[in-house]
């Protein structure tokens, strides 16, 4: 749990780690990578009104223009895993934004409220973990099952607009542009929908990877029943989630899986020191979700881009209510969920450069695409 001490040092992270790079490959052509911690006024209820810290992650080209409009992005993750290892991933090319970065691009991801190097209220005592769940740490750290301390869920998707919101002005700030592309994951998905649809004016280009689908609503205003947190073993996330979406050869090159497990574990001390073998902690949200009335406020153009074995007919809905008179989708053969860490992730790379920089993929700016698994981009019904 972020206690008032955890809040004091992320404050003063805020203000000491803002410019200050901690790691760089320096040299002609090179990336300095940067923590920081934009300074926020949680709207959590748990510790409304305090000033926290937002873990933002960068990694921009050593020599960066002076000129940076329509060359910043921001990422944002999904439900589970945090943002370093879903969109910096340290093994081999797989660091989506060190790819934009070279290409020119002042890339940064975010971490939540709940994950990574953002507060984690109430994360800490493993009573509040599901309940169903406690069987996973029993012994380590839970001694016996127990009722959770705080009887409610984390948070409302209202509460990651208002920290986006907070990124996203300092971003503009900071890079001295009005306007910053965004990219969102899964769930990221209705957040950064949700966020388009309300703040167009601080939004030029979007891209939504495995979008979750809108939801009826409406969204609440505060944290119903329940529990703040919920676990997800490594065997939870691969076997049950991962390999029933791993249908064609050589979609998950050897070593990839230790790789992401261990950056996840990275980000979660706590959360490693858990059960038998670690379990990665995420928290959980009241209706989490958008509605159909935002998506169809979503006129920035929009690439959306889904994996074959996703899901696809009904990740394909949000490119059908969106509003936007520029969007693409991209339905990807032989990939699942996690085409991120797959075979496939420079479909995800190439088409985001191609539409954050240009505003078109394969010149297309209103159309659909099937991405081959041989990397062909044929036009839909072809």
């Amino acid at each position: 749990m972020l206690n008032k001490a955890g809040v004091v040092v992320l404050l003063a992270a805020a203000v000491t780690l803002q410019g200050c790079a901690s790691s760089s490959t320096g040299g002609a052509g090179g990336l300095v990578t940067t923590d920081n911690f934009v300074p926020h006024t949680s709207t959590l209820q748990q510790i409304k009104g305090q000033r926290v810290g937002l873990f933002v992650r960068q990694i921009a080209p050593a020599q960066a223009p002076a000129d940076m409009k329509g060359r910043v992005v921001l990422f944002v993750h999904g439900a589970t895993v945090p943002s370093v290892p879903d969109f910096a991933l340290e093994h081999g090319d797989y660091n989506w934004m060190g790819f934009l970065a070279r290409a020119g691009f002042n890339t940064y991801s975010m971490d939540l409220s709940g994950y990574g190097g953002s507060p984690r209220p109430m994360m800490d005592d493993p009573c509040n973990v599901n309940p169903k769940q406690q069987n996973l740490i029993a012994g380590k750290p839970l001694r016996a099952n127990c009722a959770p301390n705080h009887a409610r869920d984390f948070n409302t998707i209202r509460d990651d607009w208002a920290e986006m919101d907070a990124v996203v002005d300092h971003l503009r700030k900071v890079n001295k542009v009005d306007r910053i592309h965004i990219i969102g994951w899964s769930a990221g998905g209705p957040r950064v929908g949700g966020y388009v649809s309300q703040n167009p004016e601080k939004i030029d280009r979007v891209m939504l990877y495995a979008p979750s689908p809108v939801i009826k609503g409406p969204i609440p205003e505060q944290p119903g029943p329940g529990f703040p947190v919920q676990l997800q073993t490594r065997d939870d996330m691969e076997r049950l989630r991962w390999d029933p979406d791993v249908r064609c050869p050589g979609q998950i090159e050897p070593g990839v899986r230790d790789a992401v497990w261990k950056s996840i574990m990275q980000w979660d001390r706590v959360g490693e020191s858990w059960g038998k073998d670690g379990a990665m902690r995420g928290r959980t949200a009241t209706g989490f979700g958008w509605t159909e009335a935002l998506s169809r406020k979503v006129v920035s153009p929009t690439l959306v881009v889904v994996g074959e074995f996703d899901r696809l007919a009904e990740r394909r809905t949000v490119y059908e209510q969106i509003a936007s008179q520029e969007k693409v989708f991209l339905d990807v053969a032989c990939a699942s969920h996690f085409m991120v860490w797959e075979k496939q992730y420079k479909v995800l790379h190439e088409s985001s450069l191609q539409w954050l920089r240009d505003g078109h993929v394969k010149g297309v700016k209103r159309g659909e695409f099937r991405v081959e698994y041989d990397g062909r981009y044929l036009p839909a019904g072809k």
